[in-house]
């Protein structure tokens, strides 16, 4: 398989199982194993070794994987890290910048969200929680993060992540309040927030 079709397999692959459940097939744990080497943390990921391979909740109500060692350990790991290899610092502190607004997001949902009354201007849907998605405009989150980082020290930025590679870290984000603060302050008077459908978000506005 390429790269693509690998992707769809494992895609397919965490929608089979559910939660809690672990990988059962010779044939799909092979494939993992073998794709989690590629992760950059494989070393640390796998430890003393793996005894077998589950799926786990992860963000957003998304599911990811998980590694149980020998020894009874526990570690989530990223499949997708496995494809892209080591990430640049922009991608990463990016996705930490990410983090850092994830309360902004969500509070601008609960107080705006009507849920079963609310209409997303652009596909006409009546909105719930579970179809609604919060849309940057003006600026997109990316021209945002763009213009806020474009006169930032990338290192020292850099130094204030946290580690990646410790066990149960599944996402980026700041260790450094100063720096949450500042962004939060620049992301806010830079852009705007609407509730839109996951549809018009992911396909009509992108």
């Amino acid at each position: 398989m390429n790269k693509a079709d690998t992707r769809k397999y494992i895609q397919r692959i965490l929608k089979r199982y559910d939660v809690g459940q672990e990988v059962n097939n010779s044939d799909e744990i092979y494939l993992l194993t073998r794709l989690f080497e590629k992760h950059p943390h494989w070393e640390i990921k796998k430890g003393c070794g793996i005894k077998s391979i589950r799926v786990r909740q992860g963000s957003y109500n998304s599911k990811c994987f998980e590694i149980l060692r020998l020894d009874g350990t526990t570690t989530d790991i990223s499949y997708t890290q496995c494809f892209d290899g080591k990430r640049t610092d922009i991608f990463e502190i990016k996705r930490a910048c990410r983090s850092a607004v994830d309360d902004v997001v969500w509070k601008f949902r609960d107080d705006n969200l009507v849920p079963g009354k609310s209409i997303c201007p652009f596909t006409g849907e009546v909105l719930f929680k579970e179809n609604t998605h919060i849309d940057h405009y003006d600026k997109k989150f990316r021209e945002v993060f763009d213009l806020w980082i474009k006169d930032k020290d990338i290192k020292f930025i850099k130094s204030k992540l946290n580690d990646a590679s410790i066990d149960g870290e599944m996402n980026r984000y700041f260790t450094n309040q100063e720096v949450i603060n500042d962004f939060i302050s620049f992301h806010n008077n830079n852009t705007h927030l609407r509730i839109v459908s996951v549809k018009a978000n992911l396909n009509i506005l992108k």
